[in-house]
């Protein structure tokens, strides 16, 4: 025996309360680990102790992790949380959004880049019009090639990882003539001499600093000896790149996520990323969290039931210990009104029944679903709110306040400058601000030098030359300030002496009290910063700038997609018809990859309720100003458990139409279906009445409407 007995330490209290696989996923250090998360298990207490662990045993420094979140409101509870874990501050952890750690990286390289550290990040109205005024250089027709398709054009295509010089083959450049790569490489070009970057640069830059300096390479694969990735479903081929990249030295790289929650395909979120991971990343192990602390068995049959129809995932089935709670409601209603009502009469017998109205939620398919609902509401007097409006940092005031912002900080930003140089307005019109454009365009300047040039060559018109001058001196002026004096007060100022603040004033609109409410609370938000440079570049990258609103006092009512990541007692789910869920667009673009991620959105849907759940299709509904007779249920409703379901008939009528659960039957004809007709060939069933079918065939982008019996199932 040895004569010294060693001393042991007490392991982390915060590991005890992990249950066995929650605890294997925290414990498992070394090497690449995928976490498959379902939903309700736990996974923000399994990122946070993971964490904790890796600090608290000593595996790593907190500047040796590199912790990626999708929000950055969710970077911030998961440093407070690992904080509270190892009861100590967290510093120098490089924890944020792909897009905020990406600018970390990007400004301490980008001269590589040809880059100033100083630069601005465009938002998507500014990326428009820029591509507006590339558009307009290069002779194109503006009804035919839109700024808005190729501000999406060129994001999607950066979130791929591909650069203008790669595009030739690909369906966009196919689709544009050839025009796509001159726009993409003189919007690029454009960028550098505005010393600014896009989102989709944040990431795809530092990917290529990665790949072409071995140096910078190497030292940031030496700092992160640990990466954690949450929603690693959501990433994209970019995203992924940079990872691959970083984690290529230590290999210990733990991404979390659910495959059977990855609803965001649309914009630019690669499915096969966590489908692939261990083809990606050899000798790595999957740890399943399967016990769900959310949702009764009832609820989790049905969600495991309706996902397990899909192909593309790996594979899981939730479980809990709680009761089986109320079987989930499936309610057939005769039109959309009815819908409305009873999703109010519910809603009602639950305020009744001691319910707060933030614990229930109608979440739809897509947002014209709203305006029943919203209707009803409004005349049975239930508070609501609806989720995903506009925007603080969306408003017109706010976004000409940050304009004038970002070139006190930066005067070569010329997206900015020609969004606040007529505003209030100086005289300056359209032809000026087109010829100044064109001067620095065809002498590689920025907007601002421009400008200067054109008042030292004294070409302009005396008014128009004394407000530009007038301008310039109070930019100057406040550039200086800026240097001595509190940034609040000099962003406060700027807006006073450029007569910003007048035009709102002297604006006698019943809205123009609640504009200067918005500017008065972000000059309070900029007090809040140590910097006017910081507070630009948190509100460049925020995800999630709700505003306030007292939850409890309102029904929340919002799409499938705004929904991910929440959870309520009470869940309304209406519309489960074809065409409307599964969304006909989705399957006709993208076939059964579409349907599956429709089917995806589903399981998402069922999952964010916790006690009762209430799934709605209706005979007939208005859609698009047309009443849609005969709808035809979700094939979703077809693969709900029995079992762990109840039919609730809202007319009389529906029990001689339908047969599901109980009463769903087969049709000769779904909204959906692929039809042949002798004269118009193929085309795609958007509506039934009767005999008669609504057609929208490929030779005519018309509807036509055809009796049922001339055309054939493809």
């Amino acid at each position: 025996m040895n004569q010294f007995e060693k001393i042991s330490l007490p392991k982390p209290d915060f590991i005890d309360s992990l249950n066995e696989d929650q605890r294997k996923a925290v414990l498992t250090s070394e090497g690449p680990l995928l976490v498959l998360s379902g939903a309700g298990t736990g996974k923000t207490k399994v990122l946070t102790s993971r964490l904790a662990n890796l600090i608290f045993t000593g595996k790593a420094f907190s500047s040796q992790i590199f912790a990626v979140t999708f929000t950055n409101k969710a970077a911030f509870e998961m440093k407070i949380r690992v904080e509270k874990l190892i009861k100590k501050p967290v510093e120098g952890m490089f924890i944020g959004t792909f897009h905020s750690i990406g600018a970390r990286i990007l400004r301490k390289n980008a001269e590589l880049l040809s880059l100033k550290s100083d630069f601005t990040i465009l938002d998507t109205d500014d990326q428009k019009r820029l591509i507006k005024q590339i558009i307009s250089f290069l002779n194109l027709d503006p009804k035919r090639y839109t700024s808005k398709n190729y501000q999406y054009f060129i994001d999607h295509l950066k979130n791929l990882g591909l650069h203008y010089d790669q595009i030739s083959n690909h369906e966009f450049e196919n689709y544009s003539n050839g025009n796509l790569s001159k726009i993409y490489k003189l919007y690029q070009e454009r960028l550098i001499t505005f010393n600014a970057v896009d989102f989709g640069d944040l990431v795809l830059h530092p990917v290529k600093l990665l790949k072409q300096n071995s140096e910078i390479l190497d030292y940031y694969q030496n700092k992160f000896k640990y990466i954690l990735v949450d929603e690693y479903q959501d990433t994209n081929t970019t995203q992924y790149l940079l990872l691959r990249l970083l984690a290529n030295k230590h290999k210990n790289i733990c991404c979390v996520g659910d495959e059977d929650q990855s609803i965001y395909g649309w914009r630019g979120a690669q499915l096969k990323n966590i489908l692939n991971f261990e083809r990606d990343f050899t000798n790595s192990k999957i740890v399943r969290l399967e016990q769900n602390y959310r949702s009764t068995s009832n609820i989790l049959s049905v969600a495991s039931s309706i996902i397990s129809e899909n192909k593309e995932r790996i594979g899981k089935k939730l479980w809990t210990k709680d009761i089986d709670g109320e079987k989930v409601n499936i309610i057939n209603v005769e039109n959309d009104e009815m819908e409305a009502i009873t999703i109010a009469e519910k809603i009602k017998k639950l305020f009744e029944n001691g319910v707060i109205k933030k614990e229930i939620a109608v979440l739809t398919r897509a947002s014209f679903q709203f305006k029943e609902i919203e209707d009803r509401f409004i005349k049975d007097n239930i508070k609501y709110r609806v989720v995903g409006g506009l925007k603080f940092y969306e408003r017109k005031e706010i976004k000409d306040a940050l304009a004038y912002f970002r070139i006190l900080v930066n005067k070569d930003d010329n997206l900015a400058l020609e969004r606040i140089i007529n505003n209030p307005k100086r005289g300056i019109g359209i032809s000026y601000i087109s010829k100044f454009n064109e001067y620095a365009n065809n002498n590689n300047f920025s907007l601002f030098e421009s400008l200067k040039y054109h008042l030292d060559k004294k070409i302009l018109t005396k008014k128009t030359h004394e407000n530009i001058s007038l301008f310039i001196k109070i930019l100057d002026k406040h550039k200086e300030d800026i240097k001595k004096l509190k940034h609040s007060d000099v962003a406060g100022s700027l807006l006073d002496d450029m007569g910003y603040t007048e035009m709102l004033q002297n604006d006698k609109t019943p809205e123009s009290e609640g504009r200067l409410e918005n500017l008065k609370k972000l000059i309070v938000d900029i007090e809040k910063r140590n910097s006017i440079y910081e507070f630009l570049e948190e509100v460049s990258l925020v995800i999630d700038n709700s505003s306030e609103v007292n939850m409890a006092e309102k029904v929340s009512l919002m799409t499938l997609h705004s929904a991910k990541g929440l959870e309520f007692e009470h869940i309304f789910l209406p519309g489960w018809e074809e065409g409307i869920f599964p969304n006909q667009r989705s399957i006709e673009e993208n076939g059964n990859k579409g349907l599956e991620e429709e089917r995806r959105l589903a399981y998402v849907g069922i999952t964010r309720a916790r006690k009762t759940l209430n799934i709605i299709y209706a005979n007939s509904r208005k859609q698009y100003n047309q009443t849609i007779y005969r709808s035809i249920p979700s094939r979703f409703l077809e693969e709900l458990p029995k079992e762990n379901c109840k039919l609730q008939i809202e007319s009389v009528k529906v029990q001689k139409k339908f047969n599901t659960i109980d009463y769903i039957t087969s049709q000769e004809f779904k909204i959906g279906d692929k039809v042949h007709h002798d004269h118009f060939g193929i085309g795609v069933i958007l509506g039934i009445n009767c005999d008669k079918l609504q057609v929208r065939f490929q030779k005519n982008t018309d509807v036509i409407k055809v009796l049922s019996d001339f055309v054939k199932k493809v």
